[in-house]
């Protein structure tokens, strides 16, 4: 008997240990594949971030080379002991800037050249990758070489001779061959690190599939074994009448496996449904497209009629709302809730996160009843929120912020509805990563070499700011007035403001003799100051370009503003003669924004004019330069606008 029993359970033993041990492996697989991409990922991001400081460091070398010449140029000329101490202060904070470029750009290609790239204490090694760029590696040192040695006169010049001319035109002639090549070696590494991943894709896709095939044959055996002998024993039940089923049924006991079968189906529904996200977490580009779907998808399992996201500054002292969507039925979420910021202090959710649990609360209104009643929590309540579930998101283990599922109806929430919801936390927090986190820190890149343009113009260092202002404000005034809702969205805002600053990214390739002339410029140079609009949006093209061999998109709004925003409505502007309509709607309302801006501001070719003066002339413009449309919304919130201007002159809110 002993024999018999060892017999018949052998096989099974063996097949689940089989099954077993190919469904870890292949979860091992999956691991190491999830691991590998996102290895790679994180390299490549670091890798274009090194290459954007090499164009950095380029680009300061170039810019304060020519500043150094010019300083060194004038210094005999300086007869006041004050002035000459000043300008030999400027000249030697100079030269540190240029060591320091110049030390870090040659220390990135020597290390390349060995095969590595370091990113603080960690080390990249791209031996492998730049094999198909060493004519360019040959071609930057060959160049640095002489521009290292162009720099180095600079550095050690004390006056102008045949010499230091000779260097500061070598530097200005070869400053965009050393940006050129970066980008060509750049391309290289990325395609070769692609073609590396694409293969180790292919072999573990293939040990993947082998382990699935052993696990659908085990499976296959498992049932010979277990299930095709239960359904006997069902059979053989119903053939003796033991059973209440028919047996004319192949599986008998159908009143009773009907409502399992019914549970598993909706088990599978579930699961489904999670698989969906899953994908669309990795097939969106779009952060709110993964929410929409959320929204969509779930809202059967779990009762929200709002999805609502809030996130911490850098320092968790202030809470933004930034995202929201609602199935219609909250009136004024997100509309009036989304873009608003509170100091952290002022809520309870700087606890909540820090505590790292979710709050459960079923009845708003007597949870505020004993409480000052907040701004924000006004708006939920006119929306008609009764009720509501917070839980923190988490990116790594730190807290970026939270996020509220909520109803409209009280006492709806149960402990049970935490699970899923954790999980859907998670995914959000995950998608929030791969798209608006990363996005951030391609975006963070682009605006510092916007504000290194900008900051080449001492009286416009806090234009980005106010220019961001503005347009936001601008673009909200639009967005009440119900005036272009076929295009401007929340999202739409969001964007507008993020992408205004960098409407004049194109000066950095302007030169400073035109670009800070204290005087009005000459047609030439009017001519060659206007190429910084479409050389900003070359410059963001050839970003966007680079994103989208990794299936994004990020700067499109931001290509827009930066070729169209001196356009003019009437068809005058610059750089192709658009007119009306045709001109972008975030270009125009840049233009307006841009404007106002600079005539309230001091310039080295004029002083700032005064707000009517600047009101009026912005108001002379209407039809003419800006959109009639815009300038009508911008006149009606002039008190805003005002506002506005004086909290950023005198940093008082």
């Amino acid at each position: 008997m002993e024999q018999k029993k060892k017999t018949i359970l052998s096989p099974i033993k063996r097949m689940i240990i089989i099954v077993t041990l190919a469904i870890f492996a292949a979860l091992f697989v999956f691991i190491y594949l999830q691991k590998q991409s996102s290895d790679r990922e994180f390299k490549d991001k670091q890798i274009i971030n090194i290459f954007g400081k090499q164009r950095m460091y380029t680009q300061r070398m170039s810019k304060d080379a020519n500043l150094l010449y010019m300083y060194i140029q004038s210094f005999e000329s300086v007869n006041l002991e004050q002035d000459r101490e000043n300008s030999l202060e400027q000249i030697l904070e100079l030269k540190e800037s240029i060591w320091n470029a110049k030390e870090n750009f040659a220390a990135t290609l020597a290390s390349m050249d060995e095969g590595y790239l370091y990113v603080d204490s960690y080390e990249i090694y791209i031996k492998g990758l730049v094999q198909n760029a060493q004519g360019y590696l040959h071609d930057m040192n060959a160049i640095w070489d002489e521009f290292d040695d162009a720099l180095t006169i600079l550095l050690h010049a004390d006056g102008i001779d045949q010499e230091v001319k000779e260097a500061i035109t070598f530097i200005n002639q070869n400053n965009k061959k050393l940006l050129s090549i970066s980008d060509e070696i750049l391309n290289v590494i990325l395609a070769a690190s692609n073609a590396a991943a694409t293969r180790n894709k292919v072999k573990i896709y293939i040990v993947f599939c082998s382990l699935t095939l052993i696990q659908f044959i085990g499976l296959f055996h498992i049932m010979q074994f277990i299930v095709l002998p239960f359904n006997r024993i069902y059979q053989g039940i119903a053939d003796i009448g033991l059973a209440s089923f028919s047996t004319k049924h192949k599986f008998p006991t159908k009143k009773r496996v009907v409502p399992i079968v019914e549970e598993i189906n909706d088990i599978f529904i579930k699961f489904n449904d999670l698989k969906s996200l899953i994908e669309n977490i990795n097939n969106n580009g779009s952060f709110m497209e993964t929410l929409d779907f959320i929204n969509r998808t779930f809202s059967n399992l779990i009762p929200y009629n709002y999805i609502g996201i809030a996130l911490f500054d850098e320092d968790k002292k202030v809470i933004k709302a930034t995202h929201g969507v609602s199935d219609g039925t909250t009136g004024g979420l997100p509309e009036n809730l989304v873009g608003k910021s509170w100091p952290v202090d002022d809520t309870s959710l700087g606890r909540l996160t820090r505590s790292g649990r979710a709050r459960i609360i079923n009845d708003l209104e007597a949870y505020t009843e004993k409480r000052p009643l907040k701004p924000y929590n006004k708006v939920i309540l006119d929306a008609g929120i009764r009720a509501s579930i917070t839980l923190p998101l988490n990116i790594a283990g730190e807290p970026i912020g939270v996020i509220f599922f909520s109803s409209t109806q009280k006492n709806v929430y149960k402990e049970e509805h935490l699970n899923i919801l954790r999980t859907l936390a998670n995914s959000i927090a995950i998608s929030f990563h791969q798209n608006i986190f990363i996005d951030d820190v391609i975006y963070s890149s682009i605006l510092a070499l916007a504000k290194l343009a900008e900051a080449r113009d001492e009286d416009t260092g806090e234009h980005l700011e106010r220019m961001k202002n503005y347009s936001r404000a601008i673009a909200e005034f639009l967005f009440n007035s119900h005036k272009f809702d076929d295009i401007i969205t929340l999202d739409y805002i969001e964007q507008i403001e993020r992408y205004s600053p960098l409407h004049d990214i194109g000066k950095v390739g302007i030169r400073d003799g035109i670009l800070l002339k204290p005087g009005k410029l000459t047609p030439e140079e009017f001519s060659e100051m206007k190429k910084h609009t479409t050389f900003g949006a070359e410059v963001l093209r050839n970003a966007e370009q680079n994103i989208a061999k990794h299936g994004r998109s990020l700067f499109g709004m931001g290509i827009d503003i930066a070729l169209n925003h001196h356009e003019k409505w009437d068809g005058t502007g610059y750089p192709n003669g658009k007119r009306g309509e045709e001109i972008p709607l975030c270009a125009r309302i840049v233009a307006v924004a841009d404007v106002f801006d600079a005539l309230t501001s001091k310039r080295a070719y004029k002083e700032a004019y005064s707000l009517d003066r600047a009101f009026e002339m912005i108001k002379e413009g209407r039809g003419k330069h800006f959109d009639p449309v815009i300038v009508d919304a911008f006149m009606e919130h002039r008190d805003e606008i005002e506002k506005m201007y004086w909290e950023s002159n005198t940093g008082v809110a």
